[in-house]
């Protein structure tokens, strides 16, 4: 399936409007099938056969959108489309900050050995 032919809205937002107000119609209005959602509210997702198949439609990702896309995929694409950078920044970011960590590290165990030759350099 080519990527102009998928939604790039969440599947689970329409399967989850679907099972909670499905008889009104909410998905459709949700996929911007406007007349056939306020039929449905008008006749209670006709009388709850055409809502069990547009639940079903939508749980095998065959349900459409009103220009013909599939509402496929489960979560909106367009929500983050930086993770993966962003993923790779924080990685980035925690390297260097465990590298600063080591580096402290090791200054506070000089300091502390210094610390100690001081106080207790007669001692040794």
């Amino acid at each position: 399936m080519e990527r102009s032919d998928i939604w790039h809205r969440s599947r689970l937002l329409t399967l989850l409007l679907c099972f909670f107000f499905g008889i009104f119609g909410a998905h459709r209005f949700y996929v911007g099938k406007i007349g056939t959602a306020l039929l449905m509210a008008l006749t209670l997702g006709g009388l709850g056969i055409w809502y069990l198949i547009d639940l079903l439609l939508i749980a095998v990702g065959s349900f459409r959108d009103i220009e013909g896309r599939a509402v496929y995929q489960w979560l909106e694409s367009g929500a983050r489309p930086d993770v993966p950078a962003r993923v790779q920044d924080m990685n980035v970011r925690i390297d260097r900050i465990d590298a600063q960590l080591t580096q402290l590290q090791g200054t506070m165990i000089e300091l502390d050995d210094k610390f100690d030759r001081q106080q207790y350099g007669h001692l040794l």
